[in-house]
């Protein structure tokens, strides 16, 4: 029970997310870019991904899918968590220049993920 109301709030945050990357394109990429350059909202984020990515992992042992994602969200929280600061400064620069259709095109694929996690958790999948 507790896992299915965790993975269902995974998969509303998703949900959220990308729905504001559809909808205000430019709001969402100074937000991310303004989260990545302060120290401590970064920890924050990174935390957060490490902990979405491990109840992934092992909310979801059998479906290899979320395991997956599971595995990725945790790598990229690390990458940037230890990523050396000239290295984010070129990863923010090159976030706040990429094209509008590119995030609204991540923004439909993250929604079509959520609602394919909270789908899967209320059939009782993981």
């Amino acid at each position: 029970m507790l896992t299915a109301i965790l993975l269902g709030l995974i998969g509303l945050s998703w949900a959220a997310a990308g729905v504001a990357m559809v909808a205000v394109p430019a709001w969402w990429q100074d937000r991310t870019a303004g989260m990545l350059a302060a120290p401590f909202s970064r920890f924050l984020l990174t935390q957060g991904m490490v902990l979405c990515g491990l109840i992934l992992i092992l909310g979801t042992s059998h479906v290899w899918l979320w395991g997956t994602l599971g595995v990725l969200l945790v790598a990229k929280a690390l990458v940037l968590l230890g990523m050396p600061e000239s290295s984010r400064a070129r990863l923010i620069e090159w976030w706040r220049r990429s094209p509008a259709w590119s995030l609204r095109l991540a923004g439909v694929l993250q929604v079509a993920l959520a609602t394919l996690l909270v789908i899967d958790t209320w059939r009782g999948g993981p």
